[in-house]
């Protein structure tokens, strides 16, 4: 990997300032303690003296300390703290203390009463706490008890952080790191349709790498995937749904920046997050939030609460939590920049596209609609008045020859939802019974429910669902037969789409201590299931209901649509009778499973080095995981369309007006799997170097469809003194290929392609297969960072990151494989997928996933945090970047030809005299539609007494939409520049003094998001921006009140 040479430059600079700094952070200076629990007093030390203290005993939470307070060494302070408690210390570095027995000792019984003895003062005391096993871990390992030696970059978000911004949901949090890449599972996506992943769902996409790159734990464990699938690049992809995991009860949320399949499995290429819940909870807690954003009906409404009880002589502890979300649904035509389908001419539009057709996303299936008959050839209705009529209609409507006028294409956005309405339910709970001092027994529960729904325009009928209009029919008015090319009945409204969500996980386990061995086992059924339902046209009954005799029972399909409002209504008045006699309710039904049994072992003190004790851990895993897809038989091919009138019929076209035929899938594998860590001490207190270690990981995985694998890791952490760290890691990653890709058969789409043969642009049917022979996708990360403490409180970090990637599975663009065809053609031959009728128009394109060639990605992360104290309160500064370098995709022998034959000029491929963009699919793709080089936030904490108050910027650099361009003079293809977005989050709190409002338990916090009320920057996307990198929210306005019993 190579790093930037003004970057190493810079680095070598602060290396060399840390290592001539002098530092003797041993002496702790104005110290004060007061008496408290000994873990907490333990934990203060530590951060007041910059150092580490490590224990995982369940009796230190028991223990009380004495107050302390004064100037003294470090060393001191912990023999001082630890006196009399059967309890003491080893450093294992300069700024490392592990806390340990002296020899085993029993537990205090339940009940004991305080037992005070007096030491200079202080008192210590025996009191009645739960016997609760403090664990440390840190994510990226799976050794407990084992120091963090930094060699991970983890960032952790805190409750306190999410609480302060007002944070409602697991995309939300998310939206919080640079390092999350493009949201495409978001609620504002109306691409897909039924075929998308629609509902309260989010993605997780660290490094935008893509959906699936990224391993999601709850409480260090897997989460079940949610069971929507969507096209990301073509294939259908998977992701956990942020939004399942409760908010309140959130501990922290810790993000390992890293790959880490060596430790966790399959899918943790770009990195972890893990969402810890807090098992310790004691007390009660109570939260409202309301909030409203600028210039449209969105309200929100979030109610949230917590509760931990101790019982059974306290060795039993519960732990609730639970919230309920209300969102408004909000229209597209809430927001200027959505409100129309036409952007031609958007305000702040680039000059170079003012006025251009591309921007002109209105459909050419219209109400007008678009026919054809063996007299009047093919033509449009449009109003009369518009003149050049080839027949009459009505003395309102005509019909026309040519193509559709741009005047009458149909605006879609005015029928459309931006954001879904969305109610959900989120709980959690937590049980631990401890059996006696060694060994605890364990349970957890969590569950989560959401119904969404939103509003989308009428569909319009596809190419393979064309059908034929008898000469009898009652509103028929040629007197011939007619052919329905493509029309669209909006006078029949609009669609209402209801997705209905739910998944709950159950977890049972035991661990504690055997020996001087940590374990850890647990058994996990997880199932997520979503129900999307719509009220949908079925083509065989509204064709019938279009060749109706009876003017009771028939639908006219040549009214046109308005005359005042042409491109967006239809005053046509529609019997409700003859609606309900061709609308249909369709559903898609999808679930998945997860179920795993596992068994872990740890020690961090395996045996002993020079350097310290080396840290084990070992474990096997099985798991099964399971998903199915199943629709409604008028959506999966069971009941294909036929045309009643002219008698043809074929398989790829579905009973449902607008939607290709999509057959059900399922599918389902085994996985067994074995992993082993070390954590070794190399060196330790030698000149430059205070502690060098090295942490060493490899793990087997089986599944049962798609072979086996190995990858291991090694991570190594250089800690030259206090005010410098070198930390590195080479790791071996691999992801299987997602179910839905191994078991998708005659997956049929149509998307509009532009075909250099026939010179048309339309619908073009294309189906895709999966395979089971596909290969894991395997990747190599590598990573190279450093840590500098140059002051006390001041935090400097850079890491450097790259992942190297193999048979990535993918599919080529069925564009690509036109203009392929195309060229052969031109050669004398042709492209056997690209199967043609003879009139050389596409019937269909035959496209199968397949493991596409090697892919780069590199980048670097950058982080401040300062904190400081003053006479007029605490301030904090916190930056955290991430920064895209890289992000290269190899070229396959076809595009490659393709692309070479367009730089020739080659004429067989022009499209109306144009060559036919097929970028982004290839080549370098960084700074390429959702792939921007920077990412930033920027964060002031204050705090004083009572007060709490936070601002946040966000800055989210520019890109290219490759979808909008123009050739300039010199030939070259120019494409859009999607400007740049930054944003200002601000918050205040209050917690009310114990004279006041509920004796000091009650907190009041507002704050707005992006507070300038920033407009997402404009891009060719469905609603004037994109939904997968920036936000539609506006300035969001809100009200937390919380009260803690």
């Amino acid at each position: 990997m190579t790093l930037p040479k003004n970057t190493t430059s810079a680095l070598a600079l602060c290396v060399a300032l840390a290592l001539g700094s002098s530092a003797h952070a041993q002496q702790i200076n104005n110290i004060s303690i007061q008496s408290t629990s000994l873990d907490s007093a333990l934990l203060s030390l530590a951060e007041h003296s910059d150092i580490q203290i490590l224990f995982s005993d369940p009796r230190i939470q028991q223990l009380s300390s004495p107050s302390l307070s004064g100037s003294m060494d470090v060393q001191d302070a912990l023999s001082f703290l630890l006196k009399d408690t059967g309890f003491t210390f080893q450093k294992t570095s300069k700024r490392t203390y592990i806390v340990k027995p002296i020899k085993k000792q029993p537990s205090p019984a339940p009940n004991t009463e305080s037992l005070s003895t007096t030491d200079d003062g202080g008192s210590r005391e025996l009191q009645t706490k739960e016997a609760s096993v403090e664990r440390i871990q840190v994510t990226g390992s799976n050794i407990r008890g084992m120091q963090d030696t930094g060699a991970l970059p983890v960032t952790t978000m805190s409750a306190e952080d999410i609480e302060g911004l007002g944070l409602s949901s697991g995309a939300e949090i998310l939206a919080e790191l640079p390092q999350q890449g493009a949201v495409n599972f978001n609620s504002e996506r109306v691409v897909g349709g039924v075929n998308d992943a629609r509902g309260d769902v989010s993605s997780v996409n660290l490094r935008g790498i893509g959906t699936g790159y990224t391993l999601t734990l709850l409480n260090g464990r897997r989460l079940v995937l949610h069971p929507g699938t969507q096209a990301e690049n073509l294939v259908p992809v998977t992701t956990v749904n942020s939004n399942t995991l409760p908010v309140k009860g959130v501990k922290r949320v810790e993000v390992l920046r890293d790959g880490a399949a060596a430790i966790y499995g399959t899918d943790a290429i770009s990195g972890v997050v893990n969402y810890v819940l807090d098992d310790k909870y004691t007390g009660g807690e109570v939260q409202a939030q309301y909030g409203s954003s600028k210039g449209t009906n969105r309200d929100q409404i979030n109610l949230s609460g917590a509760g931990g009880w101790l019982f059974n002589d306290d060795q039993t502890h519960i732990t609730f939590s639970g919230g309920y979300y209300h969102r408004d649904m909000v229209m597209a035509s809430e927001r200027d920049y959505a409100a129309s389908s036409d952007l031609r001419n958007f305000d702040d539009l680039d000059s170079d596209f003012i006025g251009d057709t591309q921007l002109d996303n209105r459909t050419t299936t219209t109400p007008w609609g678009e026919f054809s008959s063996g007299s009047l050839g093919t033509f449009h209705l449009q109003p009369a008045s518009y003149g050049d009529c080839s027949a009459e209609v009505n003395e309102d409507v005509c019909a026309s020859s040519g193509s559709t006028p741009r005047d009458l294409r149909f605006d879609s956005n005015l029928q459309r939802s931006l954001s879904s309405e969305v109610d959900r339910l989120n709980l959690y709970t937590l049980v631990n019974h401890y059996i006696n001092d060694d060994i605890e027994v364990y349970a957890e529960g969590l569950y989560y429910s959401a119904t969404a729904k939103r509003i989308r325009e009428q569909s319009g009928n596809l190419t393979a669902q064309r059908f034929t209009v008898a000469a009898d029919a009652f509103y028929n008015p040629f007197g011939e037969e007619v052919t329905v090319r493509r029309y669209r009945p909006i006078d029949t409204g609009a669609r209402n789409i209801e997705v209905d969500d739910y998944s709950y996980r159950l977890l049972a386990g035991t661990r504690g201590f055997l020996g001087d061995w940590d374990f850890d086992s647990a058994v996990l059924y997880s199932k997520a299931n979503t129900l999307d339902s719509a009220n949908r046209i079925n083509t065989t009954l509204f064709q019938q209901a279009v060749n109706s005799t009876d003017e009771s029972t028939a639908y006219n399909i040549f009214s046109g649509a308005s005359l005042t409002n042409p491109n967006t209504a239809d005053d046509t008045e529609v019997p409700q009778s003859v609606i309900d006699s061709f609308t249909i309710d369709i559903e898609r039904e999808s679930e998945t499973e997860l179920a795993s049994i596992d068994a872990k072992i740890s020690r961090p003190d395996l045996f002993s080095l020079p350097a310290g004790e080396v840290g084990f851990a070992a474990g096997v895993e099985y798991r099964y995981e399971s998903f199915f897809d199943k629709r409604s038989d008028e959506l999966n091919g069971t009941l294909y369309f036929s045309d009643l009138v002219g008698g043809t019929s074929t398989e790829i076209a579905s009973q449902v007006l607008g939607s290709s035929p999509t057959p059900d899938a399922s599918g389902s594998r085994h996985v067994v799997s074995a992993f082993a860590e070390f954590a070794v001490p190399l060196i330790v207190d030698k000149p430059f170097i205070e502690s060098l270690n090295l942490q060493i990981a490899g793990r087997y995985e089986d599944f049962s469809d798609v072979g086996s694998i190995f990858k291991p890791k090694v991570a190594m952490a250089w800690v030259m003194n206090d005010n410098a760290m070198i930390r590195g890691a080479y790791s071996g990653g691999f992801k299987a290929p997602g179910l839905p890709q191994t078991t998708a058969v005659d997956v049929a789409r149509s998307n509009t392609r532009s075909d250099p043969v026939t010179q048309t642009s339309r619908g073009t049917l294309e189906l895709r297969n999966g395979s089971d022979s596909l290969s894991p996708e395997e990747s190599e990360n590598y990573s190279f960072g450093i840590v500098l403490t140059p002051m006390k409180d001041l935090t400097l970090t850079v890491d450097w990151w790259e992942i190297q990637q193999e048979n990535t599975v993918g599919i080529l663009s069925s564009q690509t494989l036109i203009l392929y065809d195309a060229l052969l053609r031109s050669q004398g031959s042709e492209y056997e997928n690209v199967i043609r009728d003879e009139n050389n128009e596409i019937v269909y394109i035959r496209n199968d996933y397949t493991n596409l060639l090697p892919r780069e990605i590199s980048g670097v992360d950058y982080s401040v945090d300062y904190r400081f104290e003053t006479e007029m309160g605490n301030f904090s500064v916190k930056l955290s970047a991430a920064n895209l370098t890289k992000f290269d995709q190899g070229t396959d022998a076809i595009t490659a030809m393709v692309l070479e034959a367009q730089d020739a000029g080659n004429e067989a491929l022009l499209y109306e005299g144009d060559q036919v963009s097929i970028s982004g699919t290839s080549g370098s793709l960084i700074r390429q539609n959702e792939r921007p080089k920077w990412r930033a936030n920027l964060s002031l904490g204050y705090a004083k007494d009572a007060w709490r108050a936070g601002l946040k910027y966000r800055y989210v650099s520019d890109v290219e939409d490759t979808s909008l361009n123009y050739t300039n003079d010199e030939g070259d293809l120019v494409n859009y520049i999607i400007d740049q977005w930054s944003t200002l989050d601000a918050y205040v709190s209050y917690r009310f003094s114990e004279d006041a409002l509920f004796s000091g338990r009650t907190k009041l916090t507002v704050g707005m998001r992006n507070l300038t009320n920033e407009a997402p920057p404009f891009t060719d996307e469905t609603f004037g921006y994109s939904s997968a990198l920036h936000s539609s929210l506006g300035r969001y306005t809100y009200v937390t009140l919380n009260h803690k019993f």
